[in-house]
């Protein structure tokens, strides 16, 4: 048997002597400045040469300690690597508009996090289809996706659309009407640019001319600015449902709803089954079920 050092002090010793400092040595490995010192004695005393020359508050590897430096760090990186490819750690990388994530998806992430705490979801957000995606991105989330050549979607959740705004607003200014929205302000978006003109459509108040109209670069600027008495915006019932529910917005209009295509999880086909994919598309999709369920049973 390999008679070796403690690995506490092998630790030690190489952090020191790649920072060249105890003190950042400790800092790194989460220890005092003493266990640090303490730890590369006993390694001194175990190889029976002195590794540092302590140079007041400074230090300096010595001819052996460089030596030795050299040799264990390769060994100490190969552990880690090889630690790494038998871990049951695994990474998801998702991509999904930006809404959507910090109003939906954020606070049910903890959920999936808690199920499944060897899974890493790494989430970014955007507004390209998958085609122009890196193709590390294992699943997106979009509404109603055209470009699917080669690629598995599944609906998510479902949505309808309706007008809200903040309570502060109606007091002042009343919607007990449709037509009562020409004495407001309407905020809206690049990104759901015709989605006022089909919502009075469908209201049958296509002629309906608000006092003002304040377009604002995302979706998310516009739900902020309903809340602080603004204007009147287009909320959707997967981004809304909270603030509803908290008093912080209010839908004048009620059951005057209009139906969206909703959103999808798209995957490419050849990773759909992946266990880690499937693991995370079947949470999601389960938590889109609950959410219709939900909103049906409100309606």
């Amino acid at each position: 048997m390999h008679k070796l050092p403690p690995l506490s002090s092998i630790r030690a010793f190489e952090a020191a002597g790649r920072l060249m400092s105890f003190s950042r040595a400790a800092d790194e490995l989460s220890v005092t400045h003493g266990a640090v010192s303490h730890q590369i004695k006993a390694l001194e005393e175990w190889v029976g040469v002195p590794l540092f020359r302590r140079l007041g508050k400074s230090i300096a590897l010595t001819d052996q300690g460089r030596l030795y430096l050299d040799s264990i760090s390769p060994a100490l990186a190969a552990i880690a690597s090889a630690s790494r490819s038998i871990s049951v750690h695994e990474v998801l990388r998702v991509n999904a508009l930006p809404t959507i994530t910090m109003r939906w998806l954020f606070p049910r992430l903890a959920q999936f996090r808690a199920l499944h705490p060897h899974i890493e979801v790494q989430i970014s957000t955007g507004l390209e289809p998958m085609s122009r995606l890196p193709a590390n991105i294992d699943v997106v989330i979009r509404r109603e996706p055209h470009d699917v050549t080669g690629l598995h979607k599944a609906r998510v959740v479902s949505e309808t659309a309706f007008p809200v705004c903040a309570p502060g607003l109606l007091e002042r200014l009343p919607l007990k009407d449709i037509a009562d929205l020409q004495h407001h302000t309407i905020l809206h978006c690049p990104a759901r640019r015709a989605a006022w003109d089909e919502w009075l459509t469908m209201a049958h108040h296509s002629r309906v001319v608000p006092a003002q109209s304040l377009e604002l670069e995302h979706l998310y600027f516009c739900l902020q600015a309903a809340i602080d008495g603004i204007g009147v915006a287009m909320g959707y019932s997967t981004l809304v449902t909270t603030d509803l529910a908290a008093g912080r917005l209010v839908a004048p209009f009620g059951p005057v709803v209009l139906p969206t295509p909703g959103y999808f999880l798209i995957t490419r086909a050849e990773r759909q089954h992946d266990p880690v994919v499937k693991t995370f598309c079947d949470w999601l999709l389960a938590q889109g079920a609950e959410f219709d369920a939900q909103m049906a049973a409100a309606a």
